[in-house]
């Protein structure tokens, strides 16, 4: 039986910051390869202030430069080289266990420990509440406006002690409400057995669902409707989540979970509901462009929906109403899945053998091969969100003029999944592919603009620091260090001698390991590789060119050499080979 015991023991918490202080540490080295070039103190992340947080969950653990090595031996699994982040993680905690050894009375554990028991008095302590959290901008880079408004998320960040308390309710509550929720739903869930092992289903799941649906019926026969909310997040209603939550709290089978553990996490969920609205805590920083400054972004702006709230008839006034949940809490991802559970259930209930329903968080994907059953299955979806308070991004009906204006919209009433002779798409997109009605794979164009801005951003970083004048390195090391970032960023730290081995792991290939070799996936990955290929070489003719305006000596002549040899990055290390080649030599490779 699941008791909330085990997910608030001591080995547990350790688990779960040695995780963020993993995450912390390859964040940091981001920063870090800036700061090789530079000695400017705005790169010195050394000296720089953290954030309380950061400054406090380093304070747990021995210093950076102290961590144990790896043995040779655990830098393997099962043949594979482990990713740079299990072998961190080994670091980590071999680290801990020799201090736990050989130096006990270090005040890393002893402020680890009593870290621990705050947590646990948090937790099992009525009198203990989650803290405000502080609202950071996010800017959406597809959603600045023409006249010049940047549109930002409200991302929620908590201080460490809530953020762990809110993660360890969020585990617990998720592993005994997950059994209630549809296979279909994909986003947010606890592990299952999945291809014979033990793991979270992921986006990657839900499209091979459609694949495996597709196989199903001849090609062209297929009628789709999708749905995308309007800013669930921060529109879902208080009283709303608070009822369905009682409901779950309610169902049989929750006798045989401790009484006093059910009550502690509800007490730190409805906490979690009373110190965050998004009409009262986010809504009033439009007023405050000086909050937006602070994180260097002009004429910011959260984005509001409260007309569609008030003409869809939800509330009368939105002063006093309760409504939005923090994103980036670990509990909202929980609600989500709660409050749509009800809808879910709704459209499975129509099920007969032959009707396909996904949902990833709020998106949401319906097929069928019968067109009126499908648009049956959406219009009670539809409803089912209207009676919950939601709001969507108005369904287009088809016929689409243009393939522009086919993806430009976020919800699309139902249309055919074949031919466009037929009046149809011959795609449709669903969390960040595009499936093709003859079983092809691409990637959405949004998602590959958005791979390639960030290729700009890199370059543009480093080449910043050449005009520096406390750049202290060699213009041939900064080249270096530039074309390194781009092929960790989209390959994964690869290199010659492990490249048909290594696991893809936080990079922009493993997000998009579905990806078939078709002529579409081609064109998009060799584009990826061509624009990354431009950048350098522009890069290369900027150094050759401040290069020439100065005179060289030994030194220069040497970086210049360096710069100019012949530097190996060709296909092992492309988006092209690593995403489709890899494939075919190794049918296992991820």
């Amino acid at each position: 039986m699941l008791s909330l015991s085990y997910f608030s023991s001591e080995a547990y918490i350790i688990d779960m910051l040695c995780r963020l202080r993993v995450k912390l540490a390859h964040h940091r080295n981001k920063n870090h390869l800036i700061h090789l070039h530079t000695t400017a103190k705005k790169h010195n992340y050394h000296v720089s202030q953290g954030t309380k947080g950061e400054e406090l969950l380093t304070s747990l653990f021995p210093p950076r430069k102290q961590w144990r090595t790896v043995v040779r031996r655990k830098r393997m699994k099962n043949g594979v080289p482990r990713s740079s982040t299990e072998k961190t993680m080994l670091s980590l905690q071999a680290t801990l266990r020799y201090y736990r050894y050989n130096r006990p009375d270090a005040p890393c554990l002893s402020r680890l420990d009593n870290f621990i028991k705050e947590v646990q008095d948090g937790i099992y302590g009525g009198a203990y509440k989650i803290g405000v959290p502080k609202i950071i901008p996010k800017l959406k880079e597809d959603k600045a406006s023409q006249t010049g408004v940047n549109i930002c998320r409200p991302i929620a960040s908590f201080e460490l002690k809530d953020k762990l308390i809110l993660s360890i309710t969020n585990r617990y509550l998720t592993a005994i409400f997950d059994r209630y929720f549809i296979d279909h739903s994909f986003a947010f869930r606890s592990k299952r057995t999945i291809k014979g092992k033990r793991m979270c289903p992921t986006h990657h799941d839900s499209v091979e669902e459609i694949l495996s649906y597709r196989k199903l019926f001849p090609a062209g026969t297929l009628h789709v409707a999708e749905c995308d909310m309007m800013k669930f997040f921060d529109t879902v209603n208080h009283t709303v989540i608070k009822k369905i939550f009682n409901q779950f709290f309610g169902r049989k089978g929750m006798e045989c979970y401790p009484a006093k553990d059910l009550s502690n996490a509800r007490r730190i969920l409805y906490n979690y509901l009373d110190v965050y609205t998004f009409n009262k805590t986010v809504l009033p920083l439009n007023l405050k462009q000086s909050h937006f400054d602070r994180f260097k972004i002009p004429n910011g702006e959260y984005a509001w929906v409260g007309n569609e709230l008030i003409s869809n008839g939800y509330y009368k006034r939105l002063a006093r109403a309760k409504i939005g949940i923090p994103q980036g809490g670990a509990l909202s991802g929980l609600i989500a899945n709660v409050v749509l559970h009800g809808v879910d259930r709704k459209i499975t209930a129509m099920q007969d053998g032959k009707l396909l329903y996904l949902r990833f968080c709020d998106d949401m994907l319906i097929i069928h091969p019968n067109k009126e059953k499908c648009n049956h299955a959406f219009q009670q979806y539809l409803s089912g969100l209207r009676k919950k308070k939601l709001v969507v991004h108005p369904p287009v009906d088809p016929p689409y003029l243009t393939a522009k204006k086919f993806w430009s919209e976020k919800s699309k009433s139902c249309y055919k999944w074949g031919n466009e002779s037929t009046m149809g798409s011959p795609w449709i997109g669903f969390v960040g592919y595009e499936i093709h009605y003859e079983g092809h794979i691409r990637v959405r164009k949004s998602s590959l603009l958005k791979e390639m801005k960030k290729q700009f951003r890199v370059v543009g970083d480093l080449k910043l620091i050449l005009k520096d004048p406390h750049c202290r390195s060699g213009k041939g090391s900064i080249y270096e260090s530039v074309a390194s970032r781009l092929i960790g960023m989209s390959v994964g730290r690869v290199t010659l001698w492990n490249y048909n081995q290594i696991v893809n792991e936080m990079c922009w290939v493993s997000g998009y390991r579905l990806l078939s070799d078709n002529k579409y996936s081609r064109i998009q990955l060799k584009r990826l590789d061509s624009s990354r290929n431009r950048l350098l070489l522009k890069l290369r003719m900027l150094l050759a060119k401040m290069q020439s305006e100065v005179k060289p000596n030994a030194e220069d002549e040497q970086e210049n050499i360096k710069m100019t040899e012949s530097i190996y990055y060709g296909s092992p290390f492309s988006y092209y080979y690593q995403a489709l080649k890899a494939r075919e030599s190794n049918p296992q490779h991820t």
